[in-house]
């Protein structure tokens, strides 16, 4: 069996300072998860595995977009379709 290592990507702050935090969920069981591929190099890649893991274990229903250019962001309107289309999601990253 496939071993998934979960690595938490949150940056340490300052003493003083408050970091920013979204709101959580209990559980991922049928919960539409958008994917969003930044362009990295084999950002693809993980995303598709981290989209399948998640189907076949929790049933998630998957929202996949790729933003295109991995300089720019992802823009307002693609955010948005997101967070109105996914209660979590995931951005991949390259090497």
């Amino acid at each position: 069996m496939n071993r998934m290592e979960i690595v938490n990507p949150v940056a340490r702050v300052s003493e003083g300072e408050k970091a920013a935090s979204g709101k959580g969920v209990a559980s991922l069981q049928g919960l539409t998860v958008g994917l969003l591929d930044n362009g990295m190099p084999h950002a693809g890649d993980f995303l598709s595995h981290v989209g399948e893991a998640l189907s076949e274990r929790y049933g998630a229903k998957l929202f996949v977009r790729k933003k295109g250019f991995t300089a720019r962001s992802a823009g307002k309107d693609m955010l948005d379709e997101i967070a109105g289309s996914c209660q979590v999601a995931v951005t991949g990253f390259g090497i």
